[in-house]
């Protein structure tokens, strides 16, 4: 399960890095269907596969701080990457980026420190 959770992050982040491009270019392309509807399809998979290492693992997020981490920076990541693509925002793209690098250092360091990055 923690592979196929890693390969969605991969994916979500590939797919991350080519829309915040395309923004930047101002490409037609971030308008077609699966530009818009990919990253949902991937972003489902990614939550599945947490939930489902939830539920196989017996961890409580309330009991580990850095899984409490974890799921509020995914929301700011979430609401970030929206406002970055909705509003072509360059400053919201950067912070959401900062904020993926963030999880990320998180879920290696099991630790919700900043001093880890």
């Amino acid at each position: 399960m923690k592979h196929l959770h890693l390969t969605f992050v991969a994916l979500s982040l590939i797919g991350f890095c080519l829309r915040g491009f395309w923004m930047l270019n101002n490409s037609a392309k971030l308008q077609q269907k699966w530009v818009r509807i990919t990253p949902h399809v991937i972003d489902t998979g990614l939550l599945a596969s947490a939930i489902a290492m939830l539920i196989s693992y017996p961890l409580l997020p309330w009991q580990h701080p850095w899984l409490i981490a974890k799921i509020i920076a995914l929301v700011a990541y979430i609401g970030l990457g929206t406002i970055a693509f909705k509003r072509h925002n360059l400053t919201a793209l950067i912070f959401a980026f900062i904020t993926f690098i963030y999880i990320s250092s998180v879920a290696i360091t099991k630790s919700p420190s900043l001093n880890q990055l």
